[in-house]
């Protein structure tokens, strides 16, 4: 009877619970869970249905038919469950009436008292016709929430479709944005790109006139060249001595000495190169041919005495002979040279000088000993091999010597050394056909300044118009008294000097 009255009000409490943020089980949940399920139905009458489909319309499609099936799993659930606490209370009803009966039965004349039941009974239908009208109300509440509810869905709806639509505009505005500045790019990109050509064809234009001026130039050039080079060629033949190169065996004819282009020189302070200079070039020769050999002395005041004992040592072993030239000075170890070499010539007016060997100690006395011993055994294997040449012994040669000079620097004229003994011949005229090119350059003073231990560029030799020298590199130097001097390099071990120094030049 009542059925009529709670259907709707469960269908508004099923409908006014539900958030727009929950899911669709969620939401069927929480609406279920409010359901007033009649105890008089064994399933949902069509009148519940319809109202279920009447307020759930205005859901979204993707969640309506998951709510409504979720809500009559839920309400057929608790429909079975509210039928059977029906049939309990009927049966408690029952047992009640029977109770009721027996007892009215027994008070069948208790007309006071059936009274009162009906007044209470009609309080109670009073009772529940008032509960069913709140019950109506609290539905109709519901109800309006509800449909607020969707309508706030509906607006947040209606937002978001609005802001999609807004993001559509400005992506679509973008997009014409972005267009409008890539159609500019390009006719910017197609005016620099026509500028360029412009540009280079201008250039090539340019580079056409300058290259065709060029050839001109280069035509001149090419003419003024040819009678340059006509010229040089004219030069050339006037500066060179033409002919065929000769190598005599006897070089020395009549107070003359050929030197042909196999002359290796010789000049300045005798240090650490020396002998790699000269003995290379008397290997270069040898390699060659057997034919004479010359080394030319303009001026050498000696120096090492293991750099010219392997000068010495070369010469001796070179099957090609050797024949040393003394143009103006050869002292000391220079003269040494000369004197041991099996073929010397030199000018009458040369100087060729000899004295004892000079070296400095420094240690305790043993060791000074020791050093002595090796320095005086050095000597020997020079001066004695000088004096053994000349005919006499190492220790009247150098008393000779300390005779003519209270130093021990005895020197000679060309002429006079070779009536010594110390050079094989004076020569009149030393004949160089190795100078078959006009000489140029400036008139060199034979010695050359850098400085020792210091990287330097390397020097080239002094324009001879032919030759090649060798010649000691040292630098110039003034002392506080204002005299010049050069500072020799350290003798390596075991060496000595062999250097004519008289004024202490060479420090």
């Amino acid at each position: 009877m009542l059925f009529k009255y709670f259907a709707p009000l469960a269908v508004g409490l099923l409908l006014s619970t539900p958030s727009l943020g929950d899911t669709p089980e969620t939401l069927a949940t929480e609406i279920a869970s409010a359901i007033a399920v009649p105890a008089v139905a064994a399933e949902l009458p069509d009148e519940v249905e319809r109202q279920i489909d009447e307020q759930t319309e205005h859901l979204p499609d993707e969640i309506r038919e998951k709510v409504r099936q979720k809500i009559k799993e839920i309400a057929e659930k608790k429909l079975a469950e509210a039928k059977e606490k029906a049939e309990e209370d009927e049966e408690s009803a029952e047992e009640e009436e029977e109770t009721t009966e027996g007892e009215e039965s027994d008070e069948d004349g208790d007309s006071e008292e059936a009274e009162e039941e009906k007044k209470e009974e009609k309080s109670a239908d009073d009772a529940q016709s008032e509960e069913v009208k709140k019950m109506k109300a609290e539905q109709e509440l519901n109800d309006a929430r509800f449909k607020h509810k969707i309508a706030e869905y509906k607006q947040q709806l209606e937002s978001q479709r609005l802001a999609i639509e807004k993001n559509k505009i400005d992506m679509e505005l973008e997009a014409q944005r972005v267009k409008a500045q890539s159609v500019a790019l390009e006719r910017e990109r197609d005016r620099i790109k026509l500028e360029a050509e412009v540009m280079k064809l201008e250039r090539e234009l340019e580079v056409q006139e300058l290259e065709d001026e060029l050839a001109k130039l280069q035509a001149e050039k090419k003419r003024i060249e040819t009678a340059i080079e006509v010229e040089s060629v004219k030069e050339k033949l006037e500066d060179r001595v033409l002919g065929e190169e000769t190598y005599p065996d006897e070089p020395f004819k009549d107070g003359v000495l050929t030197v042909s282009v196999r002359r290796i020189e010789l000049n300045g302070p005798i240090m650490t190169g020396a002998a790699d200079y000269v003995c290379q070039r008397l290997d270069y020769f040898n390699n060659q041919s057997d034919k004479p050999i010359f080394l030319v002395i303009d001026n050498c005041p000696g120096g090492s005495v293991l750099e010219g004992m392997h000068i010495l040592q070369a010469m001796k072993e070179s099957k090609a002979p050797v024949h040393v030239v003394v143009k103006r000075f050869a002292a000391s170890m220079a003269a040494i040279i000369t004197t041991l070499a099996d073929d010397s010539y030199c000018y009458p007016n040369a100087i060729i000088l000899h004295h004892q060997a000079s070296t400095s100690f420094s240690g305790n006395g043993r060791l000074l000993e020791d050093q002595k011993d090796m320095f005086d055994q050095i000597s020997h294997r020079v001066i004695g091999e000088v004096a053994k040449k000349l005919g006499t012994t190492e220790e009247k040669f150098v008393e000779e010597m300390y005779e003519h000079r209270s130093s021990g620097d005895w020197e000679l004229f060309g002429d006079q050394a070779v009536e010594r003994g110390w050079v094989g011949n004076v020569v009149e005229l030393v004949r160089e056909e190795a100078i078959r090119k006009r000489p140029t350059g400036t008139r060199s003073t034979g010695l050359r300044f850098i400085h020792l231990g210091e990287k330097q560029q390397s020097q080239p030799p002094q324009a001879t118009g032919y030759l090649e020298r060798y010649e000691a590199q040292l630098v110039e130097q003034v002392d506080d008294q204002g005299r010049s001097f050069v500072r020799l390099p350290q003798s390596g071990p075991f060496d000595a000097w062999m250097l004519y120094n008289p004024n202490g030049y060479y420090r």
